[in-house]
């Protein structure tokens, strides 16, 4: 049991968090769901790469991470209208091989038969030409929003069986779905028996009263299944949480990285100097359980769930959210 006294130490700091990684401060991995391969347990976001002020910058920002461990990069077809994947093609020339690199199909909200098979197809082959590869680490359904989409990708003619076809041509490695706002969608998709090999999901102290299913229903049932879980939200999606100093990149990634289960939670980074608040982030111990608990409690006293855009009517994923100079 928490006493007060302990719970007050715990905030805003949450104790002295040590290192976990090695003495050279690079980037501690985890391993990626039920396959050996492991990755970088902080990842750096596609859409705000490209919020960075030019080319040259996302550029910059993408070699350092490489430089300091990171190795997840994420993205989708939709960001900026495919600049977010032709600026991330683009900074990652020379070092694609050491990047693990993900994007998203945005077809299924969409009528068959482009919400299907064809045009998931399509948007892939979009996707390899703008990140300048041949093939993409992990390829992911982008926001699963209903239960009506679940259905879509299961039935005939659904992203289902785009998704083998790419497998089979050797376009993709790994496949997965994202969503941040409809746990029971989450779990119908896995329910659905498809052998996904990751999900991205809210885990974040903001907007919990929301966004706790995420953390108790659906982590075990990935769990279960060995589905890799990919964090994001812990920010909640605004620059307004660490400007308001409710939010760090350590207490971020220290909550997100308290889940075993979590391999990689995603950050968005637009200007050089957040590299190394990223990294350095990465490396703290991991909250206890009785540490997340205490700190899921300041941040609703705190009024946390206000800056949750992830929660808000009406966000979308890529259009509202990290829409500034801040860590995302």
């Amino acid at each position: 049991m928490i006493t007060r006294r302990g719970f007050l130490g715990l905030i805003p700091g949450l104790g002295l968090a040590k290192s976990w990684a090695g003495s050279g401060g690079g980037v501690p991995t985890r391993k990626f769901g039920r396959h050996d391969e492991q990755v970088s347990v902080v990842g750096f976001g596609g859409h705000t790469l490209a919020l960075s002020k030019d080319i040259a910058e996302a550029t910059r920002i993408a070699h350092e991470a490489v430089d300091r461990g990171v190795t997840f990069f994420d993205n989708a077809w939709c960001y900026h209208k495919g600049r977010g994947e032709e600026w991330m093609g683009q900074a990652l020339k020379g070092i694609r091989d050491k990047a693990f690199v993900m994007t998203k199909c945005c077809t299924h909200q969409n009528p068959l038969p482009e919400g299907g098979k064809e045009g998931a197809m399509k948007f892939l082959e979009d996707s390899l030409r703008r990140l300048q590869t041949d093939h993409v680490d992990l390829w992911m359904l982008h926001e699963m929003k209903s239960v009506a989409e679940v259905e879509k990708f299961y039935g005939p003619g659904g992203a289902a069986e785009a998704f083998d076809l790419a497998k089979k041509q050797g376009k993709v490695r790994y496949l997965g779905f994202t969503g941040h706002d409809e746990p029971e969608v989450h779990l119908k998709m896995i329910q659905g028996g498809y052998p996904f090999d990751a999900s991205l999901q809210p885990v974040s102290a903001l907007g919990t009263l929301h966004s706790r299913r995420f953390e108790t229903e659906v982590i075990p049932a990935l769990a279960e299944k060995k589905i890799a879980v990919i964090g994001m939200k812990g920010f909640g999606g605004s620059k307004r949480s660490s400007e308001k100093g409710l939010m760090t990149a350590e207490k971020v990634m220290r909550y997100s990285l308290s889940y075993p289960e979590v391999c990689t939670h995603m950050i968005g980074v637009d200007q050089f100097p957040y590299v190394e608040q990223a990294v350095v982030a990465s490396a703290k111990t991991p909250m206890t359980p009785e540490e997340r608990k205490a700190f899921v409690a300041w941040c609703d006293q705190m009024g946390g769930a206000e800056y949750a855009m992830h929660c808000q009517p009406g966000h979308r994923d890529g259009s509202s959210c990290c829409g500034g100079s801040a860590l995302a």
